[in-house]
C-alpha cells in the first residue's frame, strides 16, 4: 500500500516538472518572443509644419523659419541638473539660469519621459556654434522646431492674426497640437488652424532596450496645407499708409460685389511677432490700454452706429411696402416735433420739398423720420435683418459681431421696457441702439450694387481647392424692380451738385455711394445750432461714412470706409476712397 503511494507521489512530482519545462521552453518563450517583437517595434509620430500662408500674387505673408529648443534629459539629480545648467550659461552667457531651472522643475514629473525644453527657438547660427561643445553633455539634445514669421507685420495682423503657445483647450480640440504644441489665436491663423496645423505622420522602427532605434521600417511623411488669401497685400500697404499719413483712425474694405476681400484695413494696428514667442506683460498692457485699441479687428468687430449709411436700405424697403411714393415730394421742415421733443434734421433750415432721390442725396433726416412714422420700427428692423444687418455676414474670421438692429421685441428682452415712438426716429437715421460693423455696410452695398448679398471671404484657395463665392438671393421682386431708384440717389451723393460726396470725389470711373455721420456724443435736441465737428474734443466727434460702389454702371467693387471720430463722411473719407478707386484702375482690378 505504501510502496504504491510512493509511486503515484513520484509520478506526480515528475509530471509537474515535465509540465512546468513544456511551458518554459515551448508556450512562455512563444509568449515572450511575441511581447520581445512587439516591445521592438515602435512607431513615432511626426507633426507637420505649420501651412504657409501667401496673399493673392503669392507672396508669403506667414512662413517659418527653422530654429531650435534646447531640450534637458527629465528625472536627473540635482546635482547632474546644476551642472548641466552650469554648462549651457558658460557657452550662452545672456540665458537666465534661474528661469531655466524653473522651467525644468516645472515640468519634470515621473510621468514625463521626454526631454524638457528649457530654451526655445534658438537661431540656426547660434546653434550651429555651440552643438559641437554642448552634445558631449549627454542630458543635452538639440531638437528642431519652427518660429512662425509674418514678414508684413502690423499690415495684415488683423486678417493673419497669430499663433502662440498652445493652452489645455488647444490640445483638446486637435491632436496634432500635441506634437506641434501652438495654436492659431486670431484671424486667419486661428479659423481655418485645424487645416494649417496639417496631419501627423508617422516612422515606423526597430528600437533596441535602450531605446536606440536599429531600423527604419516605414515612413509616413506628415501633410501640410497651404492657404492662398484673397487679399492683395501692396493694396493693403498702400491705404494702411494713406490713413497713417492723414493720422486717421478706422477701418476700410475692398471687397468684389461676389464677396472676394482685396483689403481689410484696421487701423491702428499691431506686430503680430510679438505674440509668437510669448509676449511681454509690459507689451501687453500697451497695446490692450491703448485708447485706440489696436488689437481690435475694426472690420469684422468693430461696432459703430451705421449713422446714415443704411437710409438707401430703408428707402428700398419703404418703396416695396406699396406705402411710399418715392416720386411725391414731401415737405421736409427742419424738424419733427413728438411730443414736446423736436428731432432735427441736420440742416438747420431743412431741405424743403423732397422726393426719394433728394433724400438720398442730400441724407434728409426729416424724409427718414417720415418713413419710420410710416412703416413702424419692426417692419424696417425686419427687413434690414435680410439686408445684411444685425446679423453675421459668415466672413471666413474669427469674433465676427452681429450688430444690434432694434427693435419692441430686443429692447423689451433688454431692458424690459416699452419702445418709444422718438426711438424709431433715431434708429432709422442709424443712431440710438442701432450698431452695426463695417464688413455689414460693405455687405449691404454690394446687395445694392448687384441685387444679390455675398458672403465674404479672405482665403480664395487652400492648396488646389478654390473657394467658390456664395451669393443669397433675397430681395423680392418689387425690390429688386426699384433697386434703380436707390442707385441712382447713390449716383446723386458722389456725382451730382449739392450731393453729400460730391465735392471729395476725384475718381477715374463714376462711383456711386453714401455719406454716414454717425454720432458718438449726445446732442441735446435744445441745440438748434451745433458746433462744428471740428470744433468739439476728438472723442465727441462723430464717427464718418462712406460706403460706395463702382464702376457704376457695371458695379464691380464695394469701398467701405470708416473713419473714428473723423467727422463728415465725405470730406473724411472722400479722398481715401478716390484714391483706392484710381489703386484698382491703375493696377488692372478695373477695366
Amino acid at each position: 500500500m505504501r510502496t504504491n503511494i510512493v509511486i503515484i507521489v513520484i509520478f506526480l512530482f515528475f509530471s509537474v516538472i515535465i509540465y512546468r519545462v513544456y511551458n518554459l521552453s515551448i508556450v512562455s518563450y512563444q509568449e515572450y518572443n511575441k511581447l520581445s517583437q512587439k516591445n521592438m517595434t515602435k512607431t513615432i509620430p511626426i507633426p507637420p509644419v505649420r501651412g504657409i500662408i501667401y496673399d493673392r500674387d503669392n507672396n508669403p505673408v506667414a512662413l517659418n523659419e527653422l530654429r531650435f529648443n534646447l531640450t534637458i534629459k527629465p528625472h536627473l539629480k540635482e546635482n547632474e541638473l546644476n551642472q548641466t545648467l552650469q554648462n549651457i550659461i558658460a557657452l550662452i552667457p545672456d540665458s537666465n539660469l534661474s528661469k531655466m531651472y524653473q522651467e525644468y522643475k516645472k515640468n519634470n514629473s515621473p510621468y514625463n519621459n521626454k526631454n524638457i525644453p528649457i530654451l526655445t527657438y534658438l537661431p540656426e547660427d547660434l546653434v550651429y556654434k555651440i552643438e559641437p561643445i554642448l552634445s558631449q553633455d549627454g542630458n543635452i539634445r538639440f531638437e528642431p522646431t519652427y518660429l512662425r514669421k509674418y514678414p508684413y507685420k502690423f499690415y495684415l495682423s488683423n486678417v493673419l492674426g497669430y499663433v502662440s503657445k498652445a493652452n489645455k483647450k488647444d490640445l483638446q480640440r486637435n491632436k496634432v497640437i500635441a506634437y506641434t504644441q501652438i495654436s492659431g489665436k486670431r484671424g486667419v491663423e486661428r479659423y481655418y488652424d485645424n487645416i494649417l496645423q496639417g496631419s501627423l505622420g508617422e516612422k515606423k522602427v526597430i528600437v533596441n532596450a535602450r531605446n536606440k532605434i536599429l531600423k527604419v521600417l516605414d515612413i509616413k511623411e506628415p501633410i501640410s496645407h497651404k492657404i492662398i488669401l484673397s487679399i492683395d497685400t501692396k493694396l493693403q500697404k498702400f491705404i494702411y499708409d494713406l490713413l497713417e499719413s492723414e493720422n486717421k483712425k478706422g477701418a476700410v474694405v475692398v471687397m468684389r460685389t461676389n464677396g472676394e476681400i482685396l483689403a481689410l484695413v484696421s487701423v491702428p494696428s499691431y506686430d503680430n511677432n510679438l505674440f509668437v514667442k510669448g509676449i511681454s506683460y509690459k507689451k501687453w498692457n500697451e497695446l490692450s490700454h491703448n485708447i485706440y485699441n489696436p488689437l481690435l479687428n475694426k472690420p469684422v468687430s468693430g461696432l459703430y452706429p451705421p449713422g446714415s449709411t443704411v437710409k438707401p436700405a430703408e428707402a428700398l424697403i419703404a418703396i416695396a411696402s406699396g406705402k411710399w411714393n418715392p416720386w411725391q415730394k414731401i415737405f421736409c421742415g427742419p424738424y419733427v416735433e413728438i411730443g414736446n421733443r423736436k428731432f432735427r434734421d441736420w440742416k438747420l433750415g431743412g431741405h424743403g420739398p423732397t422726393d426719394v432721390f433728394k433724400a438720398i442725396k442730400r441724407s434728409v433726416d426729416v424724409y427718414f423720420y417720415k418713413i419710420g412714422l410710416k412703416l413702424g420700427i419692426d417692419y424696417i428692423a425686419e427687413n434690414l435683418k435680410k439686408m445684411g444687418f444685425g446679423k453675421k455676414t459668415g466672413i471666413d474670421l474669427p469674433n465676427e459681431k452681429k450688430g444690434i438692429v432694434p427693435n419692441k421685441e430686443w429692447k423689451a428682452k433688454k431692458y424690459h421696457q416699452p419702445w418709444f415712438i422718438g426711438e424709431t426716429l433715431n434708429a432709422v437715421i442709424g443712431q440710438g441702439y442701432f450698431l452695426a460693423t463695417p464688413i455689414q455696410v460693405a455687405v449691404n452695398t454690394a446687395l445694392i450694387a448687384s441685387g444679390k448679398l455675398p458672403k465674404p471671404f479672405v482665403v480664395k484657395q487652400i492648396d488646389n481647392n478654390v473657394t467658390k463665392p456664395i451669393i443669397k438671393d433675397v430681395l423680392n421682386y418689387k425690390e429688386k424692380k426699384n433697386l434703380w431708384m436707390i442707385r441712382k440717389g447713390m449716383w446723386e451723393v458722389c456725382n451730382s451738385p449739392g450731393g453729400t460726396a460730391t465735392r471729395h470725389i476725384n475718381t477715374k470711373i463714376t462711383i456711386a455711394g453714401k455719406t454716414g455721420t454717425a454720432q458718438v456724443y449726445s446732442i441735446p435736441q435744445e441745440v438748434k445750432k451745433r458746433k462744428r465737428e471740428d470744433e468739439l474734443k476728438y472723442f465727441h466727434r462723430s464717427h464718418a461714412w462712406l460706403t460706395t460702389y463702382g464702376p457704376y454702371k457695371n458695379p464691380q467693387f464695394v469701398v467701405t470706409v470708416l473713419i473714428e471720430h473723423g467727422g463728415h463722411g465725405g470730406s473724411a473719407a472722400g479722398g481715401i476712397v478716390s484714391k483706392i478707386y484710381n489703386y484698382l484702375v491703375d493696377n488692372g482690378y478695373i477695366k
